[in-house]
C-alpha cells in the first residue's frame, strides 16, 4: 500500500517536473524515504518509467505546436498576400 501511494505521488510529481533530459528530481525526497532497497528501486523505476512516458507526451505536444505555428505563419502570409478591398 505504501509503495502504491508513493508511486502515485511520483506520478503527480513527474507530470510537473519532467522537462529536463535527466531523471526528474522532484521525487528524490520520496525515494530517499523508502523503507528499504527494494522499495527505493521500485520507486526509482516508477519515476524513470513516468519520465519516459511524459517526455514522449511532451515531444508529441511540441510537434503539434510546431505544426500549428507553421500553419499560422502560412495563413498569415496568405492573408497578407490577399488584395485589399
Amino acid at each position: 500500500m505504501r509503495l502504491r501511494l508513493a508511486a502515485a505521488g511520483l506520478l503527480l510529481i513527474s507530470l510537473t517536473a519532467c522537462g529536463g533530459a535527466g531523471a526528474s528530481t522532484a521525487a528524490d525526497p520520496y525515494i530517499a524515504q523508502a523503507a528499504d532497497g527494494e522499495e527505493r528501486d521500485g520507486l526509482t523505476q516508477a519515476r524513470d518509467d513516468i519520465d519516459v512516458e511524459m517526455r514522449a507526451v511532451a515531444a508529441q505536444r511540441d510537434a503539434e505546436i510546431a505544426r500549428l505555428q507553421k500553419e499560422n505563419a502560412e495563413l498569415k502570409a496568405r492573408l497578407a498576400a490577399r488584395p485589399r478591398k
